[in-house]
């Protein structure tokens, strides 16, 4: 069947198609990846074990190693309760000035030694029949931190520090200062914990270990002997102060996943 229109309405409408045409050419050529040289995530191989089908599974490690502790923390103080503000002030400042020379003179660096903790209270009577509104007295709390880098020596400091004036002591503690070399050694282990826990479960599985595909660490915290003591101050000790340092432990986690093949 032929066209009827008139030639010149055939001729007005060509130009319109092949603009049609060439718009529709284009907006092909923009939509394909590969014209700007695109690749869609469909197309990409997975370089990583993690791949899609690839079999895995994730393990946890463990590994501790016992370590003597080479310094040792602890706060010594003094508590002070006197009728007046000022006397109760007067006598806090002149032991804790006493306390903390008896620290340097034993050896203590300045910058091991940070006060901790400072009050003042006000004293009360609360008793049957007192009157709750009428000052007793004042407490005055002065305590430091203190850190020890001669463990050996700690049981001489502390009969030293109470000799001094110091009436409040606790919290002592015991760690390793450099962890590096400990952990090291925590960590290969925990990595062979893994590892023996993966083939386990791979042999049950009837697979066996491919290659390591992803692994993180968690350092797990040091495990570390603490004590606490109190003792009445200005009093030298009859000797002193037995203190054991035992052990502390530097522990390393690891989760590790590993590629699993058919046997």
């Amino acid at each position: 069947m032929h066209d009827q229109r008139p030639v010149s309405s055939r001729l007005r409408t060509l130009p319109r198609l092949r603009l049609v045409g060439l718009t529709l050419l284009l907006a092909g050529a923009l939509a394909s990846p590969l014209s700007l040289g695109l690749v869609s995530a469909q197309d990409v191989t997975p370089t990583t074990g993690m791949m899609v089908g690839i079999p895995t599974v994730s393990v946890s490690g463990h590994g501790d190693v016992n370590v003597p502790p080479d310094t040792a923390s602890v706060t010594v103080g003094v508590d002070v309760i006197a009728p007046t503000l000022a006397e109760a002030q007067t006598q806090a400042t002149t032991q804790a000035e006493a306390v903390i020379e008896a620290l340097k003179a034993a050896g203590i660096a300045d910058e091991d030694i940070q006060t901790d903790y400072f009050s003042v209270n006000i004293l009360r009577d609360y008793s049957e029949n007192a009157d709750p509104t009428l000052i007793t007295g004042f407490e005055i709390v002065n305590q430091l931190r203190v850190t020890v880098r001669d463990t050996a020596s700690l049981g001489d400091l502390l009969d030293e520090v109470v000799t001094a004036g110091a009436n409040s002591i606790y919290g002592v503690s015991f760690y390793v200062d450099d962890q590096t070399a400990a952990a090291s050694e925590a960590r290969i282990a925990a990595v062979a914990d893994a590892r023996t826990k993966a083939e386990e479960l791979a042999d049950a599985a009837g697979m066996t270990l491919g290659p390591v595909v992803a692994i993180a660490e968690g350092v797990a915290p040091v495990i570390s002997p603490m004590y606490g003591m109190a003792r009445g101050g200005g009093m030298a000790m009859d000797a002193a102060v037995p203190v054991e340092a035992g052990s502390s432990t530097v522990a390393v986690d690891v989760t590790v996943t590993y590629e699993l093949r058919p046997s």
